[in-house]
């Protein structure tokens, strides 16, 4: 089920009065009981195979939490084990069988492994990091064993299940605990959120795909460089705006139920360097990198060579998170690579370019990356990339309108706080049904300008 398909706002709206009626009846426990129950039952809706799995999951990470101490940290390491093992079975099993063939080969003669067929669970990828984060958590010591309902909402949250944000303990997992009243965290902000979401993904990153994105890469030998250039960058803004319109939508929901969620971007095409892109891009992923992989490595506590190294592999298995294919790795070691010349850059040479050079050369840096994050094999990447030479004819009419929304986008990017701010705050002056009656307007002028058909979100296939 679509968060932003109709069928889910009724089921919502529903949902939201009983969920709050119980809350002033009963308390938090009910509330909690409710949510548990509603996420379980929306996970089904997907498979109810995917729903056992998280439940098994999360079972077995919430038992072995309960016995781990910083004293006795055996089961926080099988837990670890264990949970990658997991990923690794459903998401990386087929992508590393022939390399897991090779190796075995010469121990054991005549060496074979079956192809698996595993539908792969959606959100997989981002229930393990978090999950992982909470038992990391209990074994360090920084909090105690949650009981086994608070654990288990904790992980199938719905507003945060499917793709983030991946929360830590003291993120979500704190307020399910806590026992004061819980209220609406915003309703205007909520409102704000959801217009943005409908804007963004509905419309925008829809039209972007349809008129821009998808022809080209369907066949970009038949276009010229300018086309595949431009493409590129509507590719760019297209992800940003999926992924960002998912994140505000789910964060209008956790208002709407009581919750805050952890911020997951922050205009990152405005970064000025490949490490503050990374800390405005998917935030709580980046966060989950630094502490939990780069920082295991030894982070920056060595030379500057293996802090280097380190980087490296971190960003290299932040490629791998995002799907088992080598052009996921490479797109990893692309950014790794980015980020071990920006240092080298501001160690060594330490020339400091104006803050719009900056800008831009990011900017294209990691458009080029999306590109090996959009391919889904080899031979596109190596099509498309010999398009670029390719400037025989003058670029059609459409780019321009394209050149005039990116234009628009990044003038947006720039003053997007004000306009939420703003935009809160004009709600705030209206009575409710001012409010709803302008909602309902901004919806029907959304839905009229975006193309037809209801498209799924792109990180919910990570």
């Amino acid at each position: 089920m679509h968060y932003l398909s109709p069928e889910f706002g009724i089921i919502f709206i529903g949902f939201l009065w009983l969920y709050w009626w119980l809350g002033a009846k009963y308390g938090n426990r009910a509330q909690n009981l409710l949510l548990l129950t509603a996420s379980y039952l929306f996970y089904a809706t997907f498979s109810l195979k995917f729903a056992l799995q998280l439940f098994g999951f999360s079972l077995v990470m919430l038992t072995l939490a309960r016995y781990c101490t910083p004293q006795r940290r055996s089961p926080m390491i099988i837990g670890i084990v264990l949970a990658v093992a997991n990923l690794a079975l459903f998401k990386y099993y087929n992508f590393f069988r022939e390399d897991l063939l090779f190796w075995l080969a010469p121990l054991f003669n005549g060496a074979s492994l079956p192809v698996l067929e595993f539908l792969l669970p959606v959100g997989i990828s981002f229930y393990t990091f978090q999950g992982l984060a909470y038992l990391i958590s209990v074994g360090r010591g920084e909090r105690a064993a949650a009981s086994y309902s608070d654990g288990l909402l904790h992980l199938s949250f719905f507003p945060t299940l499917l793709a983030g944000p991946i929360c830590r303990p003291k993120e979500l997992l704190s307020q399910i605990e806590a026992t004061t009243t819980r209220h609406i965290q915003s309703v205007e902000l909520a409102l704000m959120l959801i217009i943005s979401a409908l804007i963004k993904k509905i419309w925008l990153a829809a039209w972007l795909a349809e008129s821009f994105v998808d022809p080209v890469f369907a066949n970009p030998d038949s276009y010229q460089a300018i086309d595949l250039i431009c493409a590129l960058f509507a590719y760019a803004w297209q992800l940003f705006f999926d992924f960002s319109g998912y994140t505000d939508i789910v964060t209008a929901f956790a208002l709407l139920l009581g919750f805050s969620l952890p911020m997951n971007f922050n205009q990152p095409y405005l970064a000025t360097d490949l490490s503050d892109f990374w800390r405005r891009w998917h935030v709580t992923l980046s966060r989950w990198i630094r502490d939990y992989v780069y920082i295991s490595f030894g982070g920056n506590r060595g030379s500057f060579g293996r802090t280097q190294v380190n980087l490296l592999l971190a960003m290299t298995i932040s490629g791998l998170w995002h799907g088992a294919s080598l052009t996921f790795v490479v797109w990893g070691i692309w950014h790794g690579i980015g980020l071990i010349i920006q240092n080298c850059w501001q160690k060594f040479v330490q020339f400091k370019w104006p803050a719009f050079a900056t800008q831009a050369f990011t900017f294209l840096f990691v458009c080029f990356g999306w590109l090996l994050f959009r391919s889904s094999d080899w031979e596109t990447f190596a099509t498309y990339c010999q398009g670029f030479a390719r400037w025989q004819q003058a670029p059609e009419l459409n780019w321009l309108l394209l050149a005039c929304a990116m234009t628009a986008f990044f003038i947006g990017a720039r003053n997007a706080d004000w306009l939420m701010t703003t935009g809160v705050s004009r709600l705030q002056q209206l009575v409710w049904w001012q409010q709803s009656l302008l909602f309902t307007t901004l919806v029907v002028v959304v839905l009229a300008l975006a193309p037809a058909g209801m498209p799924g979100f792109i990180y919910f296939g990570f």
